[in-house]
């Protein structure tokens, strides 16, 4: 089947914003629509579209701390708490330099605006080491459970050479999920005692929720029936299509560096392929060759 003709027209005219990468309208009943850009700010689109010279209101703002230095990292993910309208917490997902790292932190409103982000009340939930600058991932986004789902790429560079999307000591190359309203013993955060791999006494991370992903750069639920779909970036051949269905405990291994979509890429050292769960839908990069 042919694809559907898709076109693009400006909707703010005037409206200048810097590589937007997301936008979330806040749960609060006032309509406003956010728009993540990767350079490290959040501005609120104006209500008036048809405005001549429309106003860039920034509500929260990094970019001093430049969390964008190379191609995939910078601010790229947001999360408005569900009880946002009562408590003004919202997260963000963002690179950091020297060394290394993904940041993943809570933020509140302004008491004073409700426009304005409050950036001296920044609570660090969690920090992970990136061996390169590619493959970070980045949506985070709280699902029907009221957890906080984040993913996380297997880290960079081609071919996964540490093995991270299959190492479960590791949150590289992972969907792991949080609960941000309580605390687990010395961590910032409470991990969800039906979490797959909770409790475990080795070096298994209790935060994992699914795992085998090579860079999981958006995922959602469903809002119908709340089945998690994740969109997992190829290696060089296959793009694919993860679904867990709303039933799901947890746990599933989607695969990479084993299989690249349905098909073996790397399979040294992996076990049965009768335990990972394949797409729902590959595709060849090739499919697009002649697009531009």
């Amino acid at each position: 089947a042919e694809l559907p003709k898709v076109g693009l027209k400006p909707v703010w005219k005037g409206l200048e914003t810097t590589r937007p990468l997301w936008l979330e309208t806040a749960p609060d009943g006032t309509g406003r629509l956010f728009c993540l850009e990767q350079g490290g700010a959040i501005i609120i689109l104006p209500k008036d579209k048809d405005s001549a010279k429309p106003e860039r209101e920034v509500f929260f703002d990094i970019t001093k701390r430049k969390p964008w230095e190379q191609n995939e990292e910078g601010l790229l993910g947001m999360a408005f708490h569900p009880r946002f309208k009562a408590n003004g917490k919202f997260y963000v997902y963002y690179s950091q330099q020297d060394p290394k790292r993904s940041v993943v932190s809570e933020f509140t409103v302004a008491k004073s605006n409700p426009n304005r982000a409050d950036m001296k009340s920044e609570r660090v939930l969690l920090e992970f080491a990136q061996p390169y600058w590619n493959h970070n991932g980045g949506v985070i986004l709280f699902g029907p459970d009221q957890k906080l789902y984040i993913a996380s790429g297997d880290g960079g560079k081609a071919n996964d050479p540490h093995d991270n999307a299959q190492n479960l000591s590791t949150l590289l190359g992972k969907i792991f999920r949080i609960d941000v309203d309580t605390r687990t013993g010395k961590l910032s955060y409470g991990i969800p005692a039906d979490n797959p791999f909770a409790g475990r006494k080795d070096s298994t991370r209790g935060e994992i929720w699914a795992y085998g992903l090579r860079n999981p750069w958006r995922f959602s639920f469903d809002s119908l029936t709340g089945a998690l779909f994740i969109g997992d970036v190829g290696q060089g051949v296959w793009e694919e299509i993860n679904r867990q269905p709303p039933t799901s405990s947890g746990g599933e291994n989607y695969g990479w560096r084993c299989y690249e979509g349905n098909n073996s890429y790397n399979t040294s050292g992996c076990g049965s392929s009768s335990t990972m769960v394949f797409p729902i839908w590959d595709y060849s990069l090739f499919s697009f060759s002649n697009f531009t």
